[in-house]
């Protein structure tokens, strides 16, 4: 079993001016950790004026992600909480509270990552749980309680 997330995936209350400095902010974060490169967070940006704000997948909830073949190095996820939400254009999800970055370095472990990550979010109360924590230990302590398969 893998950890889901470092503390360095990790940024709580940020600010964020709209929609595109949210998801470059939260590609940042993978790209400061070396999961991805700069073409990578621009394609994520990218992907949500090209198809929409399908990322916003429940409420409060965005996944910005992009193709591997972007500049993927290694997979792995950021998580960020916003100090104010932001709208992304989706009627019924907006505004959003948390995105995770999605880095998946194949299909098959993109995959197994969302699965993980969907396993949290089961529970109705997770959004408000993580957008509560003021710890980077705390967030931390939810994503890494789940298994994911190498």
């Amino acid at each position: 079993m893998q950890k889901l997330v470092s503390l360095d995936d990790i940024e709580l209350n940020v600010s964020a001016a709209d929609w595109q400095d949210a998801v470059i902010k939260s590609g940042t974060i993978l790209l400061n950790n070396g999961y991805v490169t700069r073409e990578y967070v621009n394609a994520m940006v990218q992907t949500v004026k090209n198809l929409g704000p399908y990322i916003v997948v429940a409420p409060g909830l965005a996944m910005p992600h992009a193709r591997s073949t972007n500049g993927v190095i290694k997979s792995g996820i950021s998580i960020m909480t916003l100090s104010q939400p932001v709208e992304f254009g989706n009627e019924s999800n907006d505004p959003v509270y948390l995105l995770i970055g999605l880095a998946g370095s194949n299909d098959d472990l993109h995959l197994k990552i969302m699965q993980a990550i969907a396993t949290i979010f089961e529970d109705d109360r997770m959004l408000e749980r993580i957008t509560a924590c003021d710890r980077r230990e705390m967030v931390a302590r939810i994503f890494n309680d789940v298994e994911v398969e190498e």
